[in-house]
């Protein structure tokens, strides 16, 4: 049994949960996991509207306000397919649009007695009815900003002028917190078109650089982009943890997030590093490590010299992050700047134990005492595994450096 689910991306963390209920259920789900993506991707959406047998609209602020998710609710009403509302977040009466105000499903707050009721409002539904021969018009993808920014960008042709003009007008819609996570793909998308122009890809990679952002899922206040994809690392209250986990208790008022940069968890002090230089890609070998292909990653170098204050603690946090960068835009002339020479002499072969299938987060640094370290979680993107890793920080030339990364993969 198909079922098609209408949401907003904003609330993507619950509708895989409002999925993963009805495949419980043993039905067959359908969302779109894509950007919008021109006439193909309305097509294909269109598609699996005529082919489910119910249409759940996920009831939202955001959803009842996306030209998108109204455009699949009329069409839906008209070829007459079941409609279940599900209310995912807290809406006034008034906005709900006409047809979803009643029998609708608060799945606010998830729980068995949630799916329970999901379960009675599907069962309470009528059956579809097959389609007639004669379809009602199909509606033209919504007329948003969107749709003719991917056109421009998917052009065979691109001038230099246009190039420019082009990220000029992302760039500010960057600032509207609610086109910001499509206005981040589109630009991303933008990267990896061929024929920039040097001063507007650097831009562009300016703009993309690894760093704080806010959470395009608007699940927490900030979630940490590596500069290829968003990583687990999020930023709640202040407080810096892997969303895979248990948030930290907080005992304190929540404060607005105002400068996503700024925030780093308790035990890291220092800002965010700068934006890294022009990136090298490059394939690094896999690793096999305690049973699960592991991230590794690590800050360390040399052997402590003996007497003098040392490098500053400080500084160990600047250098974590921009060798964590690093390995996560797989820049393999950026890392080697933070291994120590005895490391890249012998143990060169194991600096690049990353995996496209895991996120790599830095948890905290710790430069102070005899062991100086840092504490990093390699997570996997399929199923719920992670490894962390303490790896040693080490005293070279009166810098930090990563080394004796060996040491962290064996458990020493």
């Amino acid at each position: 049994m198909h079922v098609f689910i209408s949401y907003s991306r904003r609330d993507q963390a619950s509708i895989t949960q409002l999925r993963a209920d009805f495949e419980r259920l043993g039905h067959q789900v359908w969302f779109d996991r894509q950007s919008h993506g021109g006439q193909q991707w309305w097509d294909e959406v269109l598609h699996h509207v005529r082919g489910c047998v119910v249409f759940v609209f996920a009831v939202s602020p955001d959803s009842i306000r996306s030209s998108a998710c109204l455009a699949e609710l009329r069409y839906a009403a008209a070829l007459r397919r079941p409609i279940l509302p599900v209310v995912v977040s807290r809406v006034p009466r008034a906005d709900i649009p006409e047809g979803l105000g009643t029998g609708a499903v608060d799945y606010t707050e998830r729980s068995a007695e949630t799916a329970i009721s999901l379960l009675k409002a599907f069962n309470a539904l009528p059956m579809a009815k097959p389609l007639t021969s004669r379809l009602p018009q199909e509606p033209e993808i919504p007329a948003t900003y969107l749709h003719a920014y991917l056109d421009r960008i998917d052009a065979d042709e691109l001038a230099e002028e246009d190039q420019v003009e082009l990220l000029d007008q992302l760039r500010t819609r960057l600032t509207d917190e609610h086109e910001r996570p499509e206005v981040w793909n589109l630009l991303v998308r933008l990267r990896g078109r061929p024929g920039l122009t040097g001063p507007v890809a650097d831009a562009i990679e300016d703009l993309l650089s690894p760093g704080w952002q806010p959470d395009p899922q608007g699940r927490f206040e900030a979630r940490y982009w590596d500069g290829q994809a968003w990583t687990t690392l999020v930023v709640q209250h202040g407080q810096e943890f892997d969303d895979r986990g248990r948030p930290p208790r907080v005992d304190v008022e929540p404060r607005r997030l105002t400068d996503a940069t700024e925030l780093l968890p308790r035990a890291v002090v220092a800002r965010a590093p700068e934006a890294p230089v022009p990136r090298r890609k490059k394939t690094f070998p896999w690793l096999v490590a305690t049973g699960v292909i592991l991230v590794a990653g690590g800050i360390a170098g040399g052997l402590l010299l003996l007497g003098g204050t040392g490098p500053d603690p400080g500084s160990a946090v600047h250098v974590a992050r921009k060798f964590v960068d690093a390995v996560n835009t797989r820049d393999d002339q950026a890392m080697q700047q933070y291994v120590c020479t005895a490391d890249l002499e012998k143990n060169r072969h194991l600096y690049g134990a990353f995996f496209d299938t895991a996120n790599v987060t830095l948890e905290s640094v710790d430069a102070h005492g005899d062991e100086p370290r840092f504490t990093i979680l390699a997570a996997r993107t399929i199923g719920n595994s992670s490894v962390t890793l303490s790896i040693p920080l080490a005293d070279q030339n009166g810098e930090w450096r990563v080394c004796d990364i060996d040491k962290a993969l064996s458990g020493r």
